[in-house]
């Protein structure tokens, strides 16, 4: 018979008690959280949590939340394996993290190595979106759908989407897809057997434009952007024209991190110019047929942060072939130059060698074989404040004039040009004179007798400015001005300075850039620039900036005393909603306005609006009013206009009228332009919203379409 003991009783209690509240810990949690090997730790709550005998496996029910750094997993339950840092998720499950959402039916995911699968998915990656029968995230955030569709309509049917066997998505990189099916709405619209999209800019990986021109006839222009690697990417491009054949080119965009960066681009056709309106009519004459084409090379390399190399190579068939075909960057330049320019900076100044040569003999072009120049920046001498700075050059110069002239100009010349000057503050003044001189040798100039020449030109001057301000205790809020206390700033300045006459005239010299078409000069200039500040969050806003100028030449300046043009600029910008800039030439010997511009920027509220009216006069060239407005009518709709005027003669110059539908997605814009000599066109273009510059555009030239192949 076992007798009874009171304290070993005591103490059995005290152990159930003990164990009871250890296991209503362990099955009736709300929330628990474990360190992992990095320092980090994984927070897991749930409804009711429960631990498996060997500690490893948790089992959470009911609005389940795992946090580990910035991820954050809910699902409805969830077995989480602590060792191997996996989770089972199922119902409602959703993934959160940087590089986007994820949500599904059931996921497996490693905390780990941040990877993992789930079954039947949708994922959001602004700014796409998309679903897929399996989706698989890579350790470093990479998805990869199976069976599935992208989009960038987040209906939950959406208005397109193109459909692959394999998509990757790298968030903020690219998207790349392949055997690819567009479909709007449930229509297959077409294939492609690859697409790589940037998502890091606007720019299209396919981009189709059909239309019909006079000089063409009928066309379909295409581009295909291509993405080998992070280093090489670039656009093919094939192109047929009813009257010209077809053409085509390849671009390549590459980057190497040793020997820089640079663009290649080429275009090439076989141009048969039928004679015929259509090319199943009979032809009246033989088909022309011209090789035409274009090499473009353009390569920048940093050697390091004080050495870098530019290089320039443009090969041309023929002198129309750009304003022909690429007539943008003939606008931008019509005579491209080939070129190669290297520099190095040095403490005290930077040293650069050049050369040019004449690729394309139909141009007249200045050679430079080669051109050696060192800029000294302005340094001081010892103590003294005196600051002395040079320019040196050595380059040996051929004037090539266009073929099948073979009239040539040359020359070997040396120049320096040397300045010092005195910079010092005199009472409330900035006076800074100065003196130089500039010796320039010629081995060959106009006049054989005049070989192995140097000029010379002396140089003198000084400048003398001061600035005077005064604050305004005022404040208002009229028209939205914000103006809490004006100050008002007020900086005259004159410059005087004297240029000898050269020892050789510029008569006997070829020019062949402006240092050689140097002359005697003097004269003085006065300018006034006037300045209007306040102050909007503890932040200085200048609203209101004018400078007017006007030299005065002395009677020893070659075209005779008296003051020269007049010229003024005004830039008013009280608020973002309102813009006003001015500015105009007035020659004072002629006693006319040489020329007058001005335009107004007028924002709406909420951007709802926007006007804008412009002026170009000049006597000898123009008089043209240009006008703007762009209405937001409501959500969907919007419609801008714009007109060019030509006052002088009486006509409309250019008039463009666009209507814009918001199609959630994407916009359509109708675009109806008229060109006074270039004809009319209409357009209709739809762009992505997530993506503004990949656009479908369907065109027709009535005359002359504008636009030519472009080129990126």
């Amino acid at each position: 018979m076992q007798v009874f003991n009171p304290t070993q009783f005591r103490l059995s209690t005290h152990r159930v008690i003990a164990a009871c509240l250890f296991f209503s810990f362990i099955l009736f949690p709300s929330a628990i959280s474990f360190a992992q090997s990095n320092g980090t730790s994984v927070e897991l709550n749930g409804d009711t949590i429960e631990y498996a005998m060997d500690g490893d496996k948790i089992i959470a029910k009911g609005h389940v939340v795992i946090t580990f750094k910035d991820t954050v997993l809910t699902c409805d339950e969830v077995e989480f394996f602590r060792i191997e840092k996996v989770a089972h998720a199922r119902g409602h499950v959703h993934l959160k993290s940087k590089q986007g959402e994820l949500y599904g039916r059931k996921m497996t995911f490693n905390f780990g190595t941040m990877s993992g699968d789930f079954n039947g998915a949708k994922i959001v990656s602004l700014p796409l979106y998309g679903a897929s029968e399996d989706i698989h995230r890579t350790s470093d955030g990479q998805m990869v759908l199976s069976n599935g569709y992208m989009t960038t309509c987040d209906f939950d049917k959406p208005q397109y989407r193109i459909h692959s066997k394999k998509i990757e998505i790298h968030p903020g990189k690219k998207m790349i897809a392949r055997n690819v099916t567009m479909r709007i709405g449930d229509l297959p619209v077409f294939w492609l057997p690859r697409i790589t999209q940037n998502l890091k800019d606007g720019k299209p990986q396919f981009l189709f434009t059909p239309g019909f021109d006079k000089e063409w006839g009928m066309f379909v222009l295409t581009r295909w952007r291509y993405i080998l690697n992070d280093n090489l990417r670039g656009t093919f491009h094939l192109d047929a024209r009813e009257k010209k054949d077809v053409a085509w080119g390849i671009d390549a965009q590459y980057e190497h991190e040793d020997y820089g960066k640079g663009l290649i681009r080429t275009y090439y056709m076989n141009e048969r110019s039928i004679t015929s309106t259509r090319f199943w009519n009979e032809r009246p004459t033989p088909t022309i047929e011209k090789e035409r084409y274009k090499i473009e090379w353009r390569h920048n390399w940093k050697f390091n942060p004080k050495t870098r190399a530019i290089l320039q190579y443009y090969l041309l068939s023929d002198s129309t072939f750009l304003k022909d075909y690429f007539e943008r960057e003939y606008d931008k330049d019509n005579t491209p130059d080939s070129f190669f320019l290297l520099t190095h900076s040095l403490p005290k100044g930077v040293v650069s060698f050049r050369t040019d040569v004449r690729v394309n003999r139909f141009y007249s072009q200045l050679e430079r074989l080669p051109e050696v120049r060192y800029d000294l920046s302005s340094q001081e001498v010892g103590d003294t404040g005196l600051y002395f700075k040079n320019t040196t050059s050595f380059v040996n110069l051929t004037n090539k004039t266009a073929s099948p002239s073979e009239v040539r100009q040359e020359t070997m010349r040396l120049d320096t040009d040397s300045q010092l000057s005195y910079p010092k503050k005199v009472g409330i003044f900035e006076f800074k004179p100065y003196v130089g001189g500039e010796h320039t040798y010629y081995s060959k100039t106009k006049n054989p007798d005049k070989y192995h020449a140097v000029r010379g030109i002396f140089r003198t001057g000084a400048s003398l400015s001061s600035k005077f301000y005064r604050i305004f205790e005022y404040s208002s809020d009229a028209f939205g001005m914000d103006i809490d206390r004006l100050r008002h700033i007020i900086t005259p300045s004159v410059d005087y300075s004297y240029i000898s006459e050269p020892t050789l005239s510029s008569g006997y010299i070829d020019n062949f850039d402006g240092i050689d078409s140097r002359d005697n000069a003097h004269s003085i200039s006065f300018s006034l620039e006037n300045k209007l500040q306040t102050k909007r969050k503890g932040r200085t806003i200048e609203f209101f900036r004018g400078i007017i100028s006007v030299p005065f030449a002395l009677k020893e300046n070659p075209g005779g005393g008296g003051f020269g043009s007049v010229k003024s600029k005004m830039d008013f910008r009280p608020k973002d909603w309102f813009t006003l800039y001015f500015d105009s030439t007035y020659d004072t010997k002629n006693d006319r306005l040489s020329s007058a511009n001005f335009d107004i920027y007028i924002n709406g509220p909420d951007k709802k609006w926007r006007f804008n009216l412009g002026k170009r006069y000049s006597p000898l060239v123009d008089d043209q009013v240009t006008t703007g407005f762009t209405w937001r009518i409501n959500p969907k709709w919007a419609v801008k206009l714009y007109n060019r005027f030509d006052v002088m003669h009486g006509i409309h110059k250019e008039q463009d009228y666009v209507l814009t539908r918001d199609l959630h997605s994407w916009d359509m814009d109708i675009n109806f332009n008229s060109t006074r000599g270039e004809g009319d066109e209409i357009l209709m273009i739809f762009r992505l919203k997530a993506f503004p510059d990949i656009g479908f555009d369907f065109g027709t030239g009535f005359n002359k379409r504008k636009a030519g192949s472009q080129s990126e």
